[in-house]
């Protein structure tokens, strides 16, 4: 992917070089630990759920275009709070850095496998 944005505003955080595979049997979306930790501080949702409504799109840029999930769709709500459901995950080597991309966005999006 080319950058993350928030509300379709690109926020110069990969550089082009933020690698991705959707993969359908993880449950979470997971990303490097140090961008994990970034763009949790960055959405800012608070643990009691109050500000859920005025969390923002976090989308997946591309080229010229934006895959954006919702904040239902990358916050977990339950009677204890909130929680932002992006897992930290380091994967190293040839094949990491990497985001994984798992139900949260395949309930999004329609995934079509080619070869």
């Amino acid at each position: 992917i080319d950058d993350i944005t928030f509300n379709n505003q690109p926020k110069g955080l990969c550089n082009g070089q933020c690698q991705v595979a959707v993969d359908t049997g993880t449950s979470m979306l997971t990303g490097p630990s140090e961008m994990v930790d970034k763009l949790q501080s960055m959405v800012n949702a608070k643990d009691d759920c109050s500000n859920f409504h005025e969390l923002p799109t976090l989308g997946f840029q591309i080229g010229s275009m934006v895959l954006n999930l919702r904040p239902d769709d990358y916050m977990e709500k339950s009677a204890a709070g909130c929680f932002f459901s992006l897992m930290a995950l380091d994967v190293s080597g040839p094949k990491g850095p990497i985001f994984i991309f798992g139900d949260p966005f395949l309930r999004r999006f329609v995934t079509i496998y080619d070869r």
